[in-house]
């Protein structure tokens, strides 16, 4: 069975985020978060799409990237 649910400390390991910064957006509602008492928990499916959401489009930039090429080829080309 595999962990699902994980505490702060687990949570900044796996996104490699630092923990006042997941604390912060816990409070403001930025990630979800379970709060019992004074722990504080995390669905790992939840971080997993947040992280997954947050992903550049790399195909965007490829294109630009591309284009960018091709026209400095094509002007050197024409000098």
């Amino acid at each position: 069975m595999e962990k699902r649910y994980a505490n702060i400390k687990e949570v900044s390991i796996y996104t490699s985020l630092p923990v006042k910064t997941l604390y912060d957006w816990a409070s403001q509602g930025k990630i979800p978060s379970i709060k019992f008492g004074r722990r504080v928990l995390f669905d790992l499916q939840d971080i997993d799409q947040i992280m997954t959401t947050q992903k550049r489009d790399t195909q965007r930039y490829e294109k630009t990237v591309n284009k960018i090429v091709g026209d400095i080829r094509e002007n050197n080309y024409n000098a």
